[in-house]
């Protein structure tokens, strides 16, 4: 069974120095769907040290939970999030972008 499309839980604010979490959630797929998060209309790798683009930040991201956990936030975190819910069934379903502020 192919994603519906996923709903993104994210804080529209979060202060610096201290823990957010986002979290992405689907009831439809089967196999259980992985998770990818974007900001600002860009793939946040697995590991943020890996991309010149997000090495600012520190968080961590479990693709089959869907959760995005930033410990510490920073100034660098402020963005538009979304998620992604995709099985290998159907086509990739995208949620709508959340901005959160740090």
């Amino acid at each position: 069974v192919p994603p519906s499309k996923p709903v993104a839980h994210v804080p529209t604010s979060a202060t610096i120095g201290s823990k957010a979490v986002l979290r992405c959630s689907e009831t439809d797929g089967s196999p259980p769907p992985t998770f990818h998060w974007y900001r600002n209309g860009m793939l946040m790798p697995t590991d943020p040290k890996t991309s010149a683009t997000f090495r600012n930040s520190s968080y961590s991201l479990d693709s089959a939970t869907g959760v995005l956990t930033f410990e510490p936030v920073s100034a660098f975190d402020t963005g538009d999030y979304y998620c992604e819910a995709s099985n290998n069934v159907g086509s990739p379903q995208k949620s709508e972008a959340i901005h959160m502020e740090a």
